[in-house]
């Protein structure tokens, strides 16, 4: 049988699920906003940005000619910057050993003096020189691997604009800034050897945000109240198509086309029948007096 609602039922569908709704609406809120930040990792993002601009010309053709060059060889480095030849050296510098100068070398010292047997003035060392002192430092991380940082890594640009932007999203921000720092560093000197040109230079160097960027709970929680609201909204609007009660007598008249010979209730439960019998004569005296509402409230609704 086919059912069709107009807007008077919708209206009445949402006048009945209101309470279910609101209740549904917050507990789907809840849900999704707990459960977010529950199940899933927060995720941070770094980011340093760099500069392609060679030596200026004097002739200011050759000046913009050149920044169009920069422009354009950017997507060229975009391209470096997330392939092997660059990834696969940072997860080696983070996954290695490194050796961190701890003092500088010193050049020796010499002074002069006069050689009363020679008669010539000589040059003598009157400081050693000293070497570069070097200490071995941790290796910052031990399961890092080049795919693993094509996941991590992206790169960003502006239009017309010279500087991008090298993005690391990881699950921990401390992490997520040395990635960015040592991408930089390590594709500041690829590039130079690779290109033959020094064109590149770091224009900021990543920081630690502590602040998530993921999962966003506010939308989280947003979605799961439509999904409470539309839930308990669907579940009304189901009932009501699928209700086969009979609301109204003019509903057996007009749409079915039968005729009302009067209406029968009937009653689940009687204590006695001298109690029927007594609340139906008072029905008579009363004229017609629902003998239901005033002695049996547990009527139930007529049906086809």
């Amino acid at each position: 049988m086919n059912k069709q609602i107009n807007l008077s039922q919708l209206w009445d569908v949402l006048k009945r699920s209101f309470v279910a709704m609101v209740i549904l609406g917050i507990l789907g809120m809840a849900v999704a906003y707990f459960g977010a930040k529950t199940l899933i990792a927060p995720k941070y993002e770094s980011d340093t940005s760099l500069l392609v601009n060679r030596k200026q010309q004097n002739d200011p053709n050759m000046q913009l000619n050149a920044q169009n060059a920069d422009i354009q060889i950017i997507n060229t480095y975009k391209d470096i910057i997330t392939r092997p030849v660059v990834l696969q050296t940072v997860a080696d510098d983070l996954t290695s050993p490194q050796r961190v100068l701890t003092k500088k070398a010193k050049k020796a010292v010499y002074g002069t003096r006069y050689n009363a047997t020679t008669g010539v003035r000589e040059r003598y060392v009157t400081k050693e020189a000293q070497p570069a002192q070097y200490k071995l430092k941790p290796a910052k991380y031990s399961n890092i691997s080049s795919e693993d940082l094509s996941k991590l890594v992206s790169v960003s640009t502006q239009q017309n604009s010279q500087v991008f932007t090298v993005n690391v999203r990881d699950t921990d921000p401390v992490r997520a800034r040395d990635i960015a720092n040592e991408v930089a560093k390590v594709f500041e000197n690829k590039i130079a050897k690779m290109m033959s040109i020094s064109n590149v230079s770091i224009v900021s160097r990543a920081t630690t945000n502590i602040t998530p960027v993921s999962p966003r709970l506010g939308m989280m929680a947003l979605v799961g109240l439509v999904l409470g609201v539309l839930l308990a909204f669907v579940w009304g609007l189901i009932r009501e198509l699928t209700d086969q009660t009979i609301k109204d007598i003019d509903f057996i008249t007009d749409d079915l086309g039968l005729v009302n010979l009067g209406v029968v209730t009937y009653v689940q439960r009687m204590k006695d029948m001298d109690q029927a019998i007594e609340a139906t004569k008072l029905a008579d005296d009363d004229g017609m007096e629902d003998v239901s509402e005033t002695n049996f409230p547990q009527r139930s609704r007529r049906r086809i």
